[in-house]
């Protein structure tokens, strides 16, 4: 029809809002806006949540606006977590961020795990926060995002396999069982706490137990001696150094407290008083355009 949607002028208001308080110009925050749109984020999400959170999280991890939008979007669809639920897992990603994980690796590696976090039922925030230091530990053991998320997957897949599971330990005078008893998984504690059976076998009694267990590809094992290794305590800790890094909002005010950041904020706020006045006299341009038009087609 030739209309824009009725939540375009909420959209609008919000990115001149994060162009004012931002270092960023309003057209900046646009188009982070419409690259959230482009990714399929609803006007709905985008002014639930989405939309603050990609711009906090640009400011924090030093990503152009554009950037961060298309990496937010994913990363919601990756952990299904609820528009409302978006700046506390931003939070979660920038606490990962400082502690080695760049955004590629935190991309893919939640995107591999997807599968897995449905398989053990930790889809949303509350897994994006129990999920992310199993990603820590892994980047700081070198793996990859990608192979890191991928392994967990296969991990989980395989705990839920009881009769599996079973049929690899006879003859071993181990029991292993990672669900609770009714057909779902026990947790990460009972994770751990299985296997830590495993921790006191040398690595020749150890190995053919895991790659019964789990397969034998590379990836899965290092990521399986990991969690046997670093055990809960390992998790535990990788936790601990997430909790005591500054939330989101506490980084971007003291960001926002420096003066390229507030002359930045600044310039956006100019930029869009210049606008706002181009806006306003436009109707007199167009007739000062139009006049010059006619009076050069008559010279002519």
């Amino acid at each position: 029809t030739g209309k824009v949607a009725p939540e375009f002028e909420k959209i609008n208001a919000l990115a001149e809002r994060l162009g004012t308080s931002l270092p960023g110009s309003t057209a900046e925050f646009s188009g982070m806006m419409a690259k959230l749109v482009q990714q399929g984020i609803s006007f709905k999400d985008i002014l639930g949540g989405v939309g603050e959170a990609s711009a906090n999280l640009a400011v924090v991890m030093k990503m152009p606006f554009a950037d961060a939008a298309e990496f937010a979007a994913k990363m919601q669809d990756a952990t299904k977590t609820s528009a409302k639920d978006m700046t506390a897992l931003m939070d979660v990603i920038q606490k990962s961020y400082y502690l080695g994980v760049d955004s590629t690796n935190m991309l893919t590696g939640f995107a591999k795990l997807s599968a897995g976090m449905k398989t053990i039922k930790q889809e949303g925030l509350a897994g994006a926060k129990a999920m992310a230091p199993l990603l820590v530990m892994a980047d700081q053991a070198a793996m990859s995002g990608e192979s890191a998320g991928n392994a967990y997957s296969k991990i989980f897949s395989s705990m839920m396999d009881s009769k599996g599971i079973k049929k690899a330990l006879k003859g071993s005078g181990m029991a292993m069982n990672f669900t609770n008893g009714k057909g779902e998984f026990g947790g990460l504690d009972n994770m751990f706490k299985q296997l830590e059976k495993l921790k006191g076998l040398s690595t020749e009694a150890r190995l053919p137990i895991l790659s019964d267990m789990f397969g034998n590809d590379a990836e899965t094992i290092q990521a399986l001696n990991l969690l046997i290794d670093k055990g809960k305590a390992g998790y535990n800790e990788t936790l601990a150094k997430m909790n005591a890094q500054a939330d989101l909002q506490t980084r971007v005010n003291e960001q926002l407290g420096t003066l390229k950041n507030l002359w930045d904020a600044a310039s956006g706020t100019f930029t869009s008083a210049m606008t706002s006045f181009g806006a306003a006299i436009a109707p007199e341009l167009k007739q000062v355009v139009t006049g010059l038009t006619d009076m050069t087609e008559k010279l002519g």
